[in-house]
């Protein structure tokens, strides 16, 4: 190798080198989407309710956002949880917008905590039988919509180009406040829910 070849060599190799870093510290970046399905544990209490109530139910979640660095995503959530699928039976049905911010100790995979805060809507209707819409507009018992916060942790495992896995457990507390019904009336005050979830997501980069 003559004097001139070795040192554009060594030049090349150092380059590649610090690229690689630079890729490896980068970690993620850019636009993400996010969803998945689920199961919950809502228990529903109130003011003049004699006791609290617990019940189980699938969950459906998406979310869209950014990646300010490679250790922080903040998106918008969409979180919904129903309480079966039966025709012309009263279900109840929680429903989320959110703001969360997830952090990551590590720049690729690994555990992750998330946490953030939005609205939170409670609603008694009828059975339709629809996965995509459980509860019937027209056959509303009652409903009310508060504020609320969510919080979680979970486990990244990459799948390649910025694509993962996320399952994760979150917990949401809903301050609704009070309920009405289609009329305006009434029927239940000083409302709170709390939502236990345990999801299997998929989270898609573009």
């Amino acid at each position: 190798m003559n004097t001139i070849a070795r040192p554009l060599l060594v030049v090349g190799v150092l380059l590649l080198s610090r690229d690689a870093v630079a890729h490896a510290q980068e970690g993620r970046h850019g636009t993400w989407m996010e969803w998945g399905l689920g199961y919950g544990s809502a228990s529903l209490s109130c003011d003049t309710c004699t006791r609290s109530t617990q019940l189980g139910g699938w969950t459906f979640a998406f979310e869209i956002g950014g990646t300010p660095s490679g250790q922080v995503r903040l998106g918008a959530e969409i979180h919904s949880w129903f309480n079966g699928l039966k025709h012309s039976a009263p279900l109840a049905g929680i429903a989320t917008g959110t703001l969360l911010l997830s952090y990551y100790p590590r720049f690729r995979g690994g555990p992750f905590l998330d946490g953030g805060g939005g609205l939170s809507y409670y609603v008694l209707g009828e059975g339709t039988g629809d996965p995509i819409e459980p509860l019937s507009r027209d056959t509303t018992y009652y409903s009310g919509t508060g504020w609320g916060f969510t919080v979680g942790v979970g486990w990244e495992v990459p799948l390649g180009h910025g694509d993962a896995l996320t399952p994760r457990i979150s917990y949401h507390h809903g301050f609704v406040g009070i309920l009405h019904s289609p009329d305006g009336a009434r029927v239940a005050t000083g409302w709170n829910q709390n939502l236990l979830s345990v999801e299997v997501r998929f989270l898609g980069s573009f």
